[in-house]
């Protein structure tokens, strides 16, 4: 077994010092271990960018090999890739099975972003906010192109934390755990005219206020409008699985599911919360829970189905909650043959619904001044 390992400590002298280390590090070969610890301030893992040349990875390629970085202060980046020296200067993509990325940072405006290809790689990131959190955050992201790769990313702390997950072909897991406020998570499993790319499962979970699951900026999917963020949980293909959980008040989830047999749930607890669940495709499943809140609205649109439609399910417990269509479009839509179940518990609650084609609907609401229209062709 080769084993390469760097401990790189930078200290701050009387606070006036700028540190900045470089790990720059290449291995080829399989079963190989990598360690980088790091202390201090501007820190980088990879090589650093200059006017002619982008910053590239610290790399690993081959199979069975596993990474730990570890980052401690403010302002430090940690770029690294397996199974592939996609990022390093000079070579050509390549492909590594069964590998192991750590990275763990603690501090303020940190960056980790990576490349994992080939199959049952792993990557676990960490970030933790500590000190001044009211502009600073930290980012992370990852890239799996393969099979049965697992990824987490977990962020805590701060505010204006982001963090990315994509995954391209099947059985991939992606996870982002974020506790804060004013954080972004979004996964792309899949893309538009790429094969083999079933059976993928995203979970994102948010505790804290004002957090989203979207793509910032204006971008959208093409037909849609900006109301929806850009693209959530996106997956493509056969069998997916997209699961939301948000905790506290002015959220934002959005779940885009393209293909068949598909699951999407999103869970909201408290007040002023958004969810899209947008399905094309048949036999889909949708699932949305709004509880213990008020002001809290609902987007569904489910298209393209067949007389075994899939099947819709959503619980609004509050005043004021809205269940509505796509942009404009005031009514909610399913497709033929689809089942939808509604509950709305409490007052002031609205439900527009359209459906066509021998579409069923059971809709109850209990409470004072609730509104129902619900059109069925």
């Amino acid at each position: 077994m080769k084993k390469l390992s760097f401990i790189l400590i930078a200290f701050l002298a009387g606070g006036f010092v700028m540190a900045q280390n470089i790990s720059d590090t290449k291995q080829t070969g399989n079963s190989n271990e990598l360690s980088v610890a790091q202390t201090g301030t501007n820190n980088l893992v990879g090589r650093i960018a200059t006017e002619s040349s982008p910053v590239t990875y610290s790399s690993q390629t081959g199979d069975d090999n596993e990474a730990a970085v570890t980052q401690d202060g403010t302002g430090n980046k940690a770029f690294f890739e397996q199974g592939t020296t996609l990022r390093y200067p000079g070579t050509l993509p390549a492909k590594g099975d069964k590998n192991e990325i750590t990275i763990d940072q603690d501090g303020l405006s940190n960056i980790a972003w990576g490349y994992s290809i080939g199959n049952e790689n792993i990557v676990n990131v960490t970030q933790k906010a500590v000190g001044n959190t009211a502009t600073e955050s930290n980012q992370s992201g990852h890239w799996l192109w393969g099979n049965g790769n697992k990824a987490t990313m977990s962020q805590t702390g701060g505010k204006l934390n982001y963090a990315y997950v994509a995954a391209n072909s099947s059985g991939n897991s992606s996870t982002i755990n974020q506790i804060g406020t004013n954080n972004n998570g979004t996964t792309s499993q899949g893309w538009i005219g790429y094969s083999n790319m079933d059976g993928n499962t995203a979970t994102i979970n948010q505790t804290g206020k004002d957090n989203m699951v979207s793509l910032p900026g204006t971008f959208v999917l093409a037909g849609y409008t900006s109301d929806l963020y850009g693209f959530g949980i996106q997956q493509y293909g056969t069998a997916n699985e997209g699961t939301v959980e948000q905790f506290a008040d002015a959220n934002n989830a959005a779940i885009w599911q393209f293909g068949n047999n598909n699951e999407g749930t999103i869970t909201q607890r408290s007040n002023l919360n958004t969810a899209y669940l947008i399905q094309l495709g048949v036999d889909n499943h949708a699932s949305i829970e709004q509880k213990t809140g008020t002001m809290n609205k609902v987007t569904l649109k489910q298209t393209d189905g067949v007389l075994e439609g899939g099947e819709a399910n959503i619980v609004q417990d509050g005043f004021g909650n809205v269940i509505k269509g796509l942009g404009f479009d005031e009514m909610a839509t399913s497709f033929d043959g689809s089942y939808l179940k509604v509950d709305q518990i409490g007052s002031s609650n609205i439900l527009n619904l359209q459906q066509t084609n021998g579409a069923s609907a059971i809709v109850y609401q209990n409470g004072s001044a609730n509104t129902s229209t619900v059109i069925q062709n």
